[in-house]
């Protein structure tokens, strides 16, 4: 198993999780072109999608929150005393 490390750069790790969003709603071929975009090194590009299980927790929320998005809360409008 891989040892995990922290991040160093709350940009690139931001990226990467979104990255891991569009591979989870658009698929992998897609999520490689946003993180190539982006600047992501094709190591870890290579690393994240080829190795779902080796995910950080934060990631692992964001990609279970994209397939399955809460649905949207409705509210009503206050009520005005007439």
């Amino acid at each position: 198993m891989m040892k995990r490390q922290a991040r160093r750069n709350s940009d690139m790790e931001a990226v990467v999780r979104q990255g891991l969003v569009v591979d989870a709603q658009r698929g992998s071929a897609n999520a490689w072109v946003y993180m190539a975009a982006q600047g992501v090194p094709r190591n870890v590009i290579t690393r994240v999608l080829s190795a779902p299980d080796n995910r950080r927790d934060g990631d692992r929320f964001a990609v279970e929150s994209a397939r399955f998005p809460m649905p949207a809360v409705r509210t009503r409008a206050p009520r005005h005393a007439h």
